[in-house]
């Protein structure tokens, strides 16, 4: 009964000794990040929804993902295809890439996203 005890005790000892398994870390989106995208999420649905230059294009936000929060422009109707622009943020950095970054509306769209970005408001004409 002894060597019981003795072996229970160190069974305890060890088990209290291991470090605990390592969880791998999930990333999470800043807030500062989320809160920007969803201010250009806002002022793209007002401004570009409706505009003629825009028509073609659906708005797709992202931002409760665990990576990297990002509004999606991609072809209306087809939510499968792939984004025409894609809007990510690191706190209040914004960058945009994709087709439409490097197309005729870039001037335009660089500009309407850096004034959201910054926390203005309102649709260029």
């Amino acid at each position: 009964m002894k060597q019981l005890l003795v072996l229970f005790t160190a069974a305890l000892t060890l088990t209290s000794c291991q470090s605990k398994p390592n969880r791998p870390s999930v990333p999470t989106p800043s807030t500062g990040a989320v809160a920007t995208l969803q201010r250009i999420n806002a002022s793209a649905y007002e401004c570009w929804r409706g505009d003629k230059a825009f028509k073609a294009y659906g708005i797709i936000p992202e931002l409760d993902t665990t990576g990297t929060p990002r509004i999606l422009i991609i072809p209306k109707g087809k939510p499968q295809s792939l984004p025409k622009l894609v809007i990510t943020a690191q706190g209040k950095s914004v960058q945009t890439f994709g087709p439409l970054a490097q197309s005729p509306l870039a001037p335009r769209i660089n500009s309407d996203v850096a004034r959201w970005a910054a926390g203005g408001a309102g649709c260029t004409a």
